[in-house]
């Protein structure tokens, strides 16, 4: 029975270290993204359609909502046809 409580303890611990691992990201992410963005013309549709995305990302990790925004970034990636170099 010592085995479950030892599961559930590890498990909690994998996931608050998770947490802050992603909150690095973000920045990382969003600065990928606007290097990226600006290589184009201001006015090529697939900026326009990642810039709102970006901007998103970046709010959502100030917020401290840090899946969200790297989901946010993933989204822009793909309006701008790039991959992401995640860590």
């Amino acid at each position: 029975m010592r085995v479950i409580p030892a599961s559930l303890a590890i498990g909690l611990a994998l996931l608050l270290a998770a947490a802050p691992a992603g909150a690095f990201q973000c920045p990382l992410l969003v600065k990928q993204l606007s290097d990226a963005a600006a290589k184009l013309p201001p006015d090529d549709p697939r900026v326009k359609k990642a810039r709102p995305l970006i901007d998103e990302a970046r709010k959502l990790h100030a917020e401290g909502s840090h899946a969200k925004s790297i989901a946010a970034a993933d989204e822009a990636a793909k309006a701008l046809g790039i991959e992401l170099k995640k860590q």
